[in-house]
Order: C-alpha cells, then sequence, then structure tokens
C-alpha cells in the first residue's frame, strides 16, 4: 500500500537499520543529514510501497517539532526511541467541530498543581490503534482563540484515553480519541504553555512535504507504462498522458525538494510546504484517475502479486479521493499560500 499504511515491524526494521532520525544529532540517534537528504531518501522508500505512517508521524512530523521545540529532558527522553523505531506517535489535533479551523478545538487541559487533566475528544488520529504516545493540541485558555492552544505529549495507553478504530475507502484505518480525565504532567509541555498556535503550523509544515508519496506515483507511472508495452496498448494518446504526468510530478518534485531545503535553512516554510502538499494532493487524483483509465477493467483488480501492476491502480484510485482534504484541505492550502506566499489578505 502506500504510505499510509502502518506496521510496526517495517518501522522497527527502519530504526535498526538507522533510517528514522537522519536529520537529528548523531547523539540524539541521528545521522545529522540534511532534511533535504531525508527527503531524498523517503522517495525511495514510497517507490517501494513501504508503510510508513508510523515512520512519518513520529519522525518526520511529530519528532522534528519535538527537536525544536520541546524542553531538552523530553527531547533526551523521546527523540532516541523514536530513531530506534521503538517508539510510535500519534497526532491528536482534529476534532469533529475543528477540521480545517483547527483554531476552535474544544479540547481543554486544565492545570491542577503540577499535572493537566484533560478532556476532549479527538478523530483522525491516524496511527493510534498502534501508538506508544499521543501528541496533542489542547486549549489552556479558553478566553483566546489561537494564543490559547498549547501542545502536550503523553503515552497512549494512559488512564482516560479510549481509542476506537474505523475502516477507510482507500485501506487501513483511522481512528477517534477520547479523552476523559486524562492527568498529564506539567513536564510533557511542548514549547510554552499557550505557545502551540505556532509550534502546529511548524509541525504541519513538516508533515506536507510529501516526497515518499510522490515515490509511489512514479512507481505506479513505471508500471502502468510497462503493462501497457507489454500488452501492446502504449499507442500516442496513452504515450502523452503519461509524460504530461511524470512531467507534473516532476514540478511536485521540485516543490518537496524546495521546501525540505528551506526547513534545513530555518526560512519560513508554510507557503512552499502549502504549495507541495497541494502539488502532491492533486497529482494523486490525476494518476489514480490515468492508472485505472488507461489499464481499463484489469486496473480495478484487488491487490496482489497476481494482479495487474499487483492492484496498486485501484488502490491509489481509492485512497486519492481523500488526498485533497486530509492533512488540510485543498482549500486551506490555497489559502496558506495566499496569505503567507503572496501576502494577499
Amino acid at each position: 500500500m502506500l504510505s499510509d499504511g502502518d506496521s510496526v515491524a517495517v518501522n522497527r526494521a527502519l530504526g535498526e537499520a538507522g533510517w528514522i532520525g537522519m536529520s537529528w544529532p548523531v547523539e540524539l540517534g541521528g545521522r545529522g543529514l540534511s532534511r533535504l537528504t531525508a527527503t531524498l531518501v523517503e522517495e525511495v522508500f514510497g517507490y517501494h510501497w513501504l508503510p510508513l505512517s508510523s515512520y512519518l508521524l513520529s519522525y518526520k512530523t511529530i519528532g522534528a517539532a519535538i527537536e525544536r521545540f520541546g524542553s531538552p529532558a523530553l527531547v533526551e527522553r523521546l527523540l532516541p526511541g523514536i530513531a530506534r523505531g521503538e517508539l510510535v506517535f500519534c497526532q491528536g489535533f482534529s476534532e469533529p467541530g475543528a477540521g480545517s479551523d483547527l483554531g476552535s478545538l474544544t479540547t481543554r487541559a486544565e492545570l491542577r498543581g503540577d499535572t493537566y487533566v484533560v478532556y476532549g475528544h479527538k478523530i483522525w488520529t491516524s496511527s493510534a490503534q498502534l501508538a506508544d504516545w499521543i501528541y496533542l493540541a489542547v486549549r489552556t485558555d479558553p478566553d483566546t482563540k489561537h494564543r490559547g492552544i498549547s501542545v502536550i505529549v503523553c503515552p497512549v495507553d494512559t488512564q482516560g484515553i479510549e481509542v476506537r478504530t474505523f475502516p477507510t475507502l482507500g485501506g487501513g484505518y483511522l481512528c477517534e480519541t477520547f479523552l476523559d480525565g486524562v492527568e498529564i504532567p506539567v513536564a510533557n509541555l511542548v514549547g510554552e504553555v499557550n505557545g502551540g498556535w505556532d509550534i502546529l503550523m511548524h509541525t504541519l509544515d513538516f508533515e506536507r512535504v510529501t516526497a515518499e508519496k510522490l515515490g509511489g506515483f512514479a512507481w505506479v507511472l513505471d508500471a502502468v507504462d510497462a503493462r501497457l508495452r507489454e500488452t501492446d496498448r502504449l499507442d500516442r494518446v496513452a504515450s502523452e498522458r503519461i509524460a504530461r504526468l511524470r512531467g507534473e510530478l516532476h514540478a511536485s518534485r521540485l516543490l518537496s525538494f524546495r521546501a525540505a531545503d528551506m526547513l534545513d535553512s530555518g526560512l519560513p516554510g508554510s507557503a512552499t510546504s502549502a504549495m507541495a502538499k497541494l502539488s502532491g494532493a492533486r497529482l494523486a487524483q490525476a494518476i489514480g484517475d490515468a492508472a485505472v483509465d488507461l489499464l481499463g477493467l484489469e486496473g480495478l483488480g484487488d491487490a496482489s502479486p497476481e494482479a495487474a501492476i499487483q492492484g496498486r491502480a485501484a488502490a491509489l484510485y481509492r485512497a486519492s479521493v481523500g488526498s485533497t482534504i486530509a492533512g488540510g484541505t485543498a482549500e486551506v492550502q490555497q489559502l496558506v499560500i495566499a496569505r503567507r506566499g503572496l501576502g494577499l489578505r
């Protein structure tokens, strides 16, 4: 499956081989490489259709934010375990009434001594069914919208946390998470109290560089091309359509590389990350549609080694439906590009 898939075994194997935390310092279990280099490696992972959800959440997204904003004690406590593939995170951002408008979240954290007591309901918490820890956006000031949000982490098996799963159209599962009186030490805050909004925006910048998905798209185009040649169906129209999609894929790759390079340089990367995410999401739908269309009925086969291109045409087609919603809708990406990239209001 594409990178949305989950596998604890694959995550552990990547950690044992030293492929997690590539951009972190050696003393934290990393290799001291650039984020751009890690992005190139992730593209190769995607080309081989590794199930990367745990890797992407734990290292690329949440781990990157903890490295940048977490206290030294929290960094030392969590990052080496992530780098070894032994510690898996899920992300508790969206809520039933606060998806695209994340600033409206209502999950609250009440301070009682040196402990926060958390009540709320999160949805779309990918990997929660197998995660060890959860990265939570909570409201610590009920009187302020964006400036009343904090980020806090805790083990998923903490008393008061309940995880429920539901299947998705593209395969695999998503989760919703209920928090009922969950006690979390103040020491588990990421960054400052009420400073969570900026942390969340930077976390999403890391998340939206999706080179691993582009690697999967490249595999599909290669496989469709090879299958059409094998069955003597690669006519001029099909060749031109595949060539055009390869060009769009290359443009999307350049956007991902540019975003990763900006994150390496410490430059504001929100607009560029949004461009990369939006480009990849639209490309997923275009390539999924083309793969099914060009392969015809055989492109609708279920995933198996015997099916045409292993059934991945239909898998991508189904999974791509949500690509312009998950991780921030296409409309949200356009707003980020307009406001932060072009200075529009």
